[in-house]
């Protein structure tokens, strides 16, 4: 009898306790643990997307700095016969300022050559500090658009950045682009690697000696030149040196979307010269990649009459000396043995091939310019093999060369 109303008794509380279940469920009242409240202690609100963003400028933040540079009064330039004014008449002094950041304890920092360009006076603030400290200008390798300049602060200033691997980015990764934009001290974007594409002429000048950039989302405007890209781990990747802007329309150039940045192992190979206090030329840095051990000439420099004359492709890169030894002599390259004169604008005469081989692509990319060339060549270490698309005399071959550091 007891156990018949003990178990009555139970039944009717499961059917209570259903039923309140039932209820809660139906009125969105039932908590599921995901939905547990956040104990009082803790930051509310914060995902682990923004979590990370915030370690890592709260870690790394203090080691990116404001650059502010002055420029001496500059002489204007008078016409024949006024050139006694010239002491009296002078430019104001530029001044302007950029971004840059800390890379270890004795206080060297790195930033963009065109941020310190012509500097009388450079002088940097550390984030959260209003005092100016003087820097120098340690060495710069102008067609990089890069140097390094030398702060004196106290120790406790220095926050280094750390120097990541930019052959390992991929596309779609997280990037946090740290710097000054228009003045405004310490601001910080986000967004991601929307591409790692050959320079579209963005950073450095015709060359070809910045094969690679990485492009970013994340907002870049002028004064953030020189600012550190970082990624999920706090590593810098990259530089912020240019943007693509639509400044027709707008006139003063503004953030549109597509921002670029100078790879940082790029930088890490000059690292030692630019601390050895050198200013790097390119053809010092041209000496130091990867070559093939030829001289070239594009076909666009030749006259179309001189083109048809002769039978040769309408682009390429004609060879015109092979050096011995070479990787180019090795993998069979041909010199000519037929030449013509060019008038070239300056009045001189250039002496060009007529019969040699024509370079058309290298890796599938078609070579138009040398610089095209340059960009495909500086992207191999020494010794990575290069295919090659030859023209020789109306015939197209496949060559393979392995370009090397050449004294």
């Amino acid at each position: 009898m007891n156990l018949g109303r003990s178990f009555v008794g139970f039944l009717v509380l499961a059917l209570l306790a259903g039923a309140v279940l039932w209820w809660g469920l139906s009125t969105g009242q039932e908590r599921s643990p995901a939905a547990s409240p956040v104990p009082q202690e803790a930051e509310p609100g914060l995902l682990e997307y923004e979590r990370n963003t915030v370690e890592i400028v709260e870690r790394y933040g203090k080691g990116v700095v404001f650059v502010a540079v002055r420029t001496a009064p500059q002489p204007l330039a008078l016409p024949p016969g006024l050139e006694f004014f010239a002491p009296f008449l002078q430019l104001p002094p530029r001044e302007g300022s950029g971004s840059g950041f800390v890379i270890d304890g004795e206080g060297h920092i790195l930033t963009n050559y065109h941020v310190v360009q012509g500097a009388q006076e450079i002088t940097v603030r550390f984030h959260g500090d209003p005092q100016e400290y003087r820097a120098r200008l340690v060495g710069a390798a102008p067609p990089l658009d890069l140097a390094l300049i030398r702060v004196e602060a106290p120790k406790e200033q220095l926050v280094p950045l750390v120097l990541g691997d930019s052959d390992r980015i991929r596309v779609g990764q997280k990037a946090i682009a740290m710097g000054n934009p228009f003045g405004l001290e310490f601001t910080v974007t986000q967004g991601i690697v929307s591409a790692i594409r050959e320079n579209p002429g963005a950073i450095g000048d015709e060359t070809g000696l910045v094969p690679q950039v990485i492009q970013t989302d994340a907002a870049i405007n002028p004064g953030n030149s020189g600012g550190p890209l970082l990624n999920s781990r706090g590593e810098v990747i990259g530089i912020n040196t240019a943007i693509l802007t639509p400044t027709g329309q707008f006139g003063a150039a503004q953030f549109a979307g597509v921002g670029f940045a100078l790879p940082i192992n790029l930088v890490k190979a000059y690292l030692p010269e630019l601390k050895a206090g050198r200013t790097l030329t390119a053809q010092e840095i041209i000496r130091s990649r990867p070559r093939l051990g030829v001289s070239l000439v594009p076909l666009s420099a030749y006259p179309e009459r001189l083109r048809q004359q002769h039978g040769l492709p309408a682009t390429g890169l004609m060879v015109q000396e092979v050096e011995r030894n070479s990787p180019a002599e090795r993998a069979g390259l041909r010199p000519p043995s037929r030449f013509a004169f060019l008038q070239l604008p300056t009045g001189e005469a250039l002496q060009v091939g007529l019969d040699g081989d024509v370079l058309l692509e290298a890796d599938g990319v078609p070579l138009t310019s040398i610089a095209r060339l340059r960009q495909v060549l500086f992207a191999k270490v020494p010794g990575e093999e290069v295919v090659l698309r030859v023209w020789r005399q109306g015939e197209v071959l496949t060559l393979r060369a392995s370009p090397q550091v050449l004294p």
